[in-house]
């Protein structure tokens, strides 16, 4: 069974660094960025369609994307940057699909979004895992190892999610405030500890069954990972048999949540128990806790 992972960061924070290392491991890494440049580069339809939108002088010599020229028509045009990422995002989001399912069924898919935490994105995950480092030391990075200019530093840096946002949104905070050798061993337990068994009890049925009862965090977050996948808020209570539709059912397993019986087991093919009226939703993540009881309306 595929386990999807969310992984993300603020500028300076390493993510590229952690990202390369899960690649190495053997996960199927799927970069927003790289994918974002490949669906309008030269001679793509995404590139025709911002020529036809910007015109010819947003199109650099070579035949590629004069991204600074680009930039400067739609900085501050509103209605510009809509028209941009009306043409952009559905192929950005066709084209990332064609790679999660290109994936092998037993793989570890990491989709290493800068913006995952300011795109809301975090329920579309089984895993989201945010490398953090503190504000101050990022901004250090970035002045002194990359060479920015401070202010321009701190305007990128202000421009996204702040530390509070991202540690709400994460499963997994991974430490990289210290050395390279300390963050590469944190990944390294992050995989072997977390991730693979994650992918085989999901593969498995099994819940996670860490001790206590799930934080308020934890339990927000498989909330917004049920909606997601039922494609609806929750309200006082859930028509049951909306669980058994197969988008929903399917939604839920790439959401890593298992629908559990009475007893916890995972119930037989992911399905809802007709003869209950309730149903217990678990992530299969061995370090969650969490469980969500939906009840009929």
């Amino acid at each position: 069974m595929t386990l999807r992972v969310g992984l993300s960061g603020g500028i300076g924070s390493g993510k590229s660094t952690v990202s390369a290392q899960l690649a190495s491991l053997g996960a199927v890494v799927v970069d927003a960025d790289a994918v974002a440049r490949e669906v309008v580069g030269p001679g793509t339809p995404g590139l025709a369609q911002i020529a036809g939108r910007f015109g010819p002088d947003v199109i650099a010599a070579d035949g590629s994307l004069d991204r600074p020229a680009l930039g400067q028509v739609v900085f501050g045009d509103a209605q510009a940057r809509r028209d941009l990422e009306a043409i952009t995002h559905p192929l950005i989001r066709r084209r990332s699909q064609q790679l999660f399912e290109a994936a092998p069924d037993d793989a570890v898919v990491v989709h290493d979004v800068p913006l995952l935490v300011e795109l809301g994105m975090g329920a579309d995950y089984a895993l989201t895992v945010i490398a953090d480092v503190p504000e101050e030391e990022r901004l250090r990075r970035l002045v002194e190892l990359r060479g920015m200019d401070e202010q321009a530093a701190r305007s990128r840096i202000r421009a996204q999610a702040d530390d509070g946002q991202r540690r709400a949104a994460a499963d997994v905070l991974l430490d990289n405030s210290g050395t390279l050798d300390d963050l590469r061993r944190r990944v390294d337990d992050l995989w072997s500890a977390r991730i693979v068994p994650f992918r085989e009890h999901l593969a498995d049925g099994i819940p996670g069954s860490a001790p206590g009862a799930g934080s308020s965090g934890e339990d927000e977050r498989l909330r917004a990972r049920v909606e997601a996948a039922l494609g609806r808020p929750l309200g006082e209570g859930v028509d049951l048999g909306a669980l058994d539709e197969p988008a929903v059912r399917h939604g839920l397993r790439r959401r890593g949540l298992l629908m559990l019986t009475g007893d916890g087991q995972a119930a037989a093919d992911g399905r809802a128990s007709g003869a209950s009226d309730e149903v217990v939703i678990a992530s299969a993540d061995p370090a969650s806790a969490a469980r969500l009881r939906l009840g009929m309306d």
